[in-house]
């Protein structure tokens, strides 16, 4: 078994066993990620087919040879189409009108059914001048077909990605990365074909070329599976898990008024705005953009935004932040990051999301800053706390 064959046979075990995870597994249980498993276990039959045909599989049983000859690039493009749609929100997911797109795939499986039912299974015969011909006009131009259906639903997917209205979300910042991943993997096999079709027959020494891009295509679909399975998936959840928590925050008002009352501030203001007291006039209008506002949830805020609200520059600002909490501006940001996290930490409407989706939607930045900020504010890390206190 030579390298290439053996990557494609370990894409496709793995692909199977990605598959079947999203589909069964209840952590990451929803329609969208169905529709990526079917999609993967798709690829999976592909590199499949690819492998035992590669080891002459179907010369041998050519009863077998049924489920390579059926153009299963039909369905993947469209089940991965359905797949972005609905991680995406997109309108068409609810459309009735999506099932017409798997008549292509239907055609091609009744298409190769009868082919194989007569010529292998001698169940009946038909017989008419320019038969064979017909076939094998039939079976290029399916293969030529789909290659056009891939790059119509490349085009198709890439547009709807565009318009994706939340389009610095991290879901969508994931699904592009998927997009090009496949469109990679695309454009590999097609120029396998183009290779194969327009260059071997007239130039015979290239043939060993075929089998240095079946190694390409074959890594590039064991790091896409690989890819799916330790890095996107995760960080998608995390980012489903955060939705759900700015959900819960929005929609709970009891959550909502305890963590604007962090510190409690009167609302008189100071004779003189100059001063570094309590009352001072910037630092009540500071207090309030965190705790009405809860501007802390950004975890992009920074000295300079808040100065521009406030009407100050960054180093008064930073003055005031010293005299008044003696924290820097940062610790003191992170003080109220700290304290949200844990109010939601003691409430079980939290309790099955990860404390890094919490941390992360209280406004930290990364998982580093969410740990290290903790520590430093309670003594303990957020896993020792909600044990010492659930």
């Amino acid at each position: 078994m030579n390298l290439a064959n053996l990557f494609l046979l370990v894409s496709s075990f793995q692909g199977f066993l990605l598959a079947a995870l999203l589909i069964f597994s209840p952590f990451f249980k929803s329609k969208a990620n169905n529709y990526l498993g079917y999609a993967i276990g798709i690829l999976s039959i592909i590199m499949l087919n690819i492998f035992l045909d590669n080891i002459r599989l179907f010369n041998t049983y050519p009863k077998l040879g049924m489920v390579v000859d059926v153009e299963w690039a039909f369905l993947f493009p469209v089940l991965f189409f359905e797949y972005l749609i609905r991680v995406t929100n997109h309108r068409l997911s609810n459309s009735k009108k999506l099932k017409w797109l798997y008549l292509p795939f239907l055609l091609s499986v009744i298409f190769i059914l009868c082919i194989h039912l007569e010529y292998n299974f001698s169940l009946y015969e038909i017989k008419f001048e320019g038969k064979d011909f017909l076939y094998d006009f039939l079976y290029g131009l399916q293969e030529l077909l789909g290659y056009a259906f891939n790059i119509v639903f490349l085009i198709w997917s890439y547009r709807v990605i565009k318009k994706s209205p939340d389009s610095n979300s991290l879901i969508t910042k994931w699904v592009k990365k998927l997009w090009f991943f496949v469109f990679v993997i695309t454009c590999t096999w097609i120029a396998l074909f183009l290779i194969d079709v327009f260059l071997i027959d007239r130039f015979p020494v290239l043939d060993h070329y075929i089998l240095f891009d079946l190694y390409i295509l074959a890594i590039e679909l064991c790091l896409l599976v690989y890819w799916i399975a330790y890095t996107g998936l995760y960080k998608l959840k995390l980012a489903n898990e955060r939705k759900e928590i700015l959900d819960l925050l929005h929609k709970t008002t009891e959550i909502s008024e305890n963590a604007a009352r962090i510190t409690l501030v009167k609302e008189e203001s100071s004779n003189s705005s100059n001063n570094f007291l309590e009352n001072n006039t910037y630092f009540i209008q500071l207090e309030r953009l965190m705790q009405e506002q809860f501007i802390y949830r950004d975890p992009d805020l920074s000295r300079e935004v808040v100065a521009e609200k406030l009407g100050i520059s960054t180093g008064y600002l930073s003055q005031i932040v010293n005299k008044v909490t003696q924290k820097n501006f940062a610790a003191y940001i992170n003080s109220f990051r700290v304290e949200e996290t844990k109010r939601m930490m003691m409430d079980e409407q939290f309790d099955k999301y990860s404390l890094l989706s919490i941390g992360l939607e209280s406004g930290f930045k990364s998982k580093t800053t969410f740990y290290n900020s903790f520590k430093k504010e309670t003594g303990c890390t957020p896993n020792q706390f909600k044990n010492l206190h659930k």
